[in-house]
């Protein structure tokens, strides 16, 4: 009994099938470019409805759906919303922003950096990596010279250096790389700068993080530049004198 009932269905299956695909040959004869047409704007409107941002153009492009919730048709049972962002954005990167900036970026985590006067002299990426941040830094308009350069425990306000506080240093330790009971989780080697006031450098935030809510998260403090060179043993800051520059690390957005 139970051999014929599956005969049955498979046979009922195999016949459901033809008819399936003879409509789907018919349909591809009569309009074969509507078929691509149909999966490419499908494709789209799933798109429209993954950013919860706001982003609407002009009326009746595909991006007015933009920011909408999907609805009961457009995502089925078998699919969820993380499968729609997945269609949309095959690399699930994070997304980083700063509340005095109003400035969001993908993937690493930009640092806008800024004299006292408030004028841009460069920019910072941070990167994770094992047990640290690495840090890329590229500036100009400053003096030529060693400048110290480290992590601060808060976020810069109102372009008022002195409020990002002291080194970040979670541990309690004391400051300098060459400190024997150091160092600061904030502290990094000197940023070398020309004489045509640039400078470039890769750095190292030992034991520091882009975790969000974790005791050595870097993300929400600000990296500082100082006028003079970081002895790397004297507390609190390496005798590397005034701040000179700075800006603010963003934190992670949740979407």
């Amino acid at each position: 009994m139970k051999k014929r009932t599956y005969k049955i269905v498979q046979k009922a299956g195999v016949f459901l099938g033809g008819i399936l695909l003879s409509i789907g040959i018919v349909f591809a004869v009569v309009n074969p470019t509507g078929t691509f047409e149909a999966i490419r704007d499908t494709a789209t409107t799933l798109i429209g409805y993954v950013d919860s941002n706001d982003h609407s153009t002009a009326e009746g492009s595909h991006a007015a759906d933009q920011g909408k919730a999907a609805v009961d048709s457009t995502i089925h049972n078998a699919v969820n919303h993380d499968a729609v962002r997945m269609v949309s954005n095959p690399v699930d990167q994070p997304v980083y922003g700063d509340q005095a900036s109003k400035q969001e970026s993908a993937g690493l985590p930009v640092v806008k950096l800024y004299n006292a006067a408030g004028k841009p002299v460069g920019s910072a990426t941070l990167e994770q990596i094992n047990d640290g941040v690495k840090v890329k830094i590229a500036v100009s308009g400053l003096t030529p010279g060693k400048h110290g350069f480290h992590v601060h425990e808060n976020a810069i306000q109102n372009g008022d250096f002195k409020s990002a506080g002291a080194h970040f240093n979670p541990t309690h330790k004391h400051h300098g790389l060459k400190n024997p009971q150091g160092s600061h989780v904030g502290d990094m080697p000197n940023l070398v700068v020309g004489a045509d006031g640039t400078g470039e450098g890769e750095f190292i935030i030992q034991h520091g993080t882009l975790e969000k809510n974790q005791p050595n998260s870097i993300l929400g403090r600000s990296l500082i530049i100082h006028a003079g060179e970081d002895d790397q043993v004297t507390d609190p800051a390496g005798n590397s004198g005034d701040r000179v520059a700075g800006g603010n690390i963003p934190e992670s957005v949740t979407r």
